[in-house]
């Protein structure tokens, strides 16, 4: 493959064609990565850096299980101090394999529990989550809890913010 560079345009017809080859090769790779994450914000216009979430976590707990046990529950409320809502889209604990929000459903006279995406701290307001309502799982342990320990959850804004709250671990 022949690369020509126009002298005029700041180019040289004389550099060796593998040179060529290569700042050609380089330049579309550079345009093919800028096409791929055009529209996409990035974590810096997302939200500022080191700005924290303006919640306040109220009563965190973990709610404590007997050894052998793979998946538990958190609860707390989160008091949203800012006039904006504030979405939460993730999720995470150091001590389990996987988390997630939970809603409790009750249909037909039974009651279950159903994933969900995340949960919104309305503006000015507070979210509480309980063993009857919203609420975090904690699955896959990795190891037994146990009672009186502090344990941090990481929650995640849709603007990429997070928040850790240190929960303690509580007999129900």
């Amino acid at each position: 493959m022949e690369v020509f560079f126009h002298p005029r345009l700041g180019g040289s017809t004389d550099m060796p064609h593998p040179f060529r080859v290569t700042v050609f090769t380089a330049l579309l790779a550079g345009m093919a990565l800028g096409a791929q994450h055009a529209g996409h914000p990035t974590p810096a216009s997302v939200a500022k850096p080191g700005a924290a979430l303006p919640l306040v976590a109220l009563n965190p707990t973990i709610v404590a299980v007997p050894p052998g046990i793979q998946e538990t529950a958190a609860y707390l409320s989160l008091k949203n101090t800012s006039h904006k809502a504030v979405k939460l889209v993730a999720v995470r604990a150091d001590v389990a394999g996987h988390s997630m929000f939970m809603k409790t459903v009750t249909g037909q006279n039974m009651m279950g529990m159903q994933p969900v995406p995340g949960f919104v701290v309305p503006a000015g307001g507070t979210l509480s989550m309980k063993n009857d309502g919203n609420h975090i799982m904690l699955m896959k342990l990795k190891r037994p809890l146990k009672v009186g320990e502090v344990l941090p959850i990481v929650l995640q804004a849709s603007d990429g913010r997070i928040v850790t709250v240190r929960a303690t671990v509580r007999k129900p």
